[in-house]
């Protein structure tokens, strides 16, 4: 009896082992693909810039292209970008860190925190509002010719004259009922931490989020800070198709809306720290994840795949500035966060990001 149980047992460790085995075997060949895969599509589709995919304890790095043209120098994975409208992202944890701390109510109104704002939404849109995209607020790129630099970034401003000027315009529609992209939004939130810590923005992203995160190789662009490692920016000429610089413009005037810079490496420690409970207690995580009016949430959008007939959540954020264009997205159900980072356009990024979530979702 003892001999056949011994037996029995044996061969039931086996046979787990075996089952295990298949399963890493078919985990690692399916990465496997996708590395090659990513390999391939970023070379064949010229892509100019840094990639980190990640899925559970996997991790895809790898740069592509050029840093700098005039010196021919290579885009390495340690190679910082300018991140654009990632930054909401880290303004929008500032407000909910600011909100746990119980030092801000989200349905109070602008001018509870900005006394002195004179825009016509001050006693009518609420943090809510400028979280979500639907404060009413016009546009501070209002009535600027798309196809140049808007005024707002041909001259060094304070951040106090960016409010006023760019932020402080007529409502466009009620507050809550309409979403409508703005970066004044995220600009007011700023100078909202700013008023409610006492410091500058910089000082405060860095204090409560670059720091404790160890995020050493990101920050606040400036148009005159030399930034070590930063990579240039370029653009094609879609005519005469000649590689051309980013055109002037003074990035610190995008302030909490999106003049950060920093790397794959250290945009996987904020993503890994937001989605894992590190930044936000579970229950601000979850109003932020909450998708409102067309899918955004507070500072990122929250969508809906339909991939290899499954349906899949991801948390996106997207940001674009001329040349730059970057992502970060998280897969809940699967562990996948995919970093993308370019300092040319040259690679259509919805179209590689979905590609790239194909070869891993089965």
């Amino acid at each position: 009896m003892l001999n056949t149980l011994s037996i029995f047992n044996t061969v039931r460790t086996f046979i787990w082992i075996a089952y295990f085995l298949l399963l890493t075997t078919d985990s690692l060949g399916q990465w496997k693909h996708t590395e090659k895969f990513i390999d391939k599509y970023a070379k064949a589709n010229h892509y100019n810039g840094t990639i980190l995919v990640k899925q559970a304890n996997k991790t895809y790095l790898k740069s592509f292209g050029t840093a700098n043209f005039q010196f021919d120098v290579p885009n390495q994975p340690d190679t910082k970008y300018k991140i654009a409208s990632i930054t909401k992202l880290f303004t929008a944890v500032l407000i909910m860190q600011l909100y746990e701390a119980g030092k801000l109510d989200l349905h109070a109104t602008i001018k509870t925190y900005l006394p002195n704002y004179t825009g016509a939404a001050g006693d009518k849109a609420s943090i809510f509002h400028l979280l979500t995209a639907t404060s009413g607020i016009e546009n501070s790129e209002a009535g600027e010719n798309p196809n140049e630099v808007p005024s707002m970034f041909l001259k060094k401003y304070t951040t106090d004259e960016i409010l006023q000027r760019y932020c402080s315009g007529k409502m466009e529609n009620e507050p809550g009922k309409h979403y409508s992209y703005n970066n004044a939004d995220y600009v007011i939130l700023g100078k909202i931490i700013e008023a409610i810590y006492g410091r500058p923005y910089e000082e405060v992203l860095r204090t409560q989020l670059l720091q404790p995160l160890k995020m050493h190789h990101s920050g606040m662009c400036s148009y005159q800070q030399v930034t070590e490692n930063l990579a240039a920016v370029y653009s094609i000429d879609e005519s005469s198709k000649e590689l051309k610089n980013d055109p002037f413009y003074y990035i610190e005037n995008f302030y909490s809306a999106g003049a950060m810079y920093s790397t794959a490496e250290d945009l996987l420690l904020f993503s890994e720290a937001l989605y894992n409970g590190g930044l936000l207690a579970n229950s601000s995580l979850k109003m932020m994840l909450t998708p409102y009016l067309e899918s955004y949430g507070f500072g990122l959008w929250i969508r809906k795949l339909q991939i290899n007939n499954r349906e899949v959540v991801m948390n996106e954020r997207q940001g674009s500035i001329w040349g730059t264009t970057t992502r970060l997205l998280y897969i809940p159900q699967e562990k996948i966060t995919i970093i993308l980072l370019t300092n040319m356009y040259t690679t259509s990024l919805n179209t590689f990001q979905n590609e790239i979530i194909k070869t891993l979702i089965h």
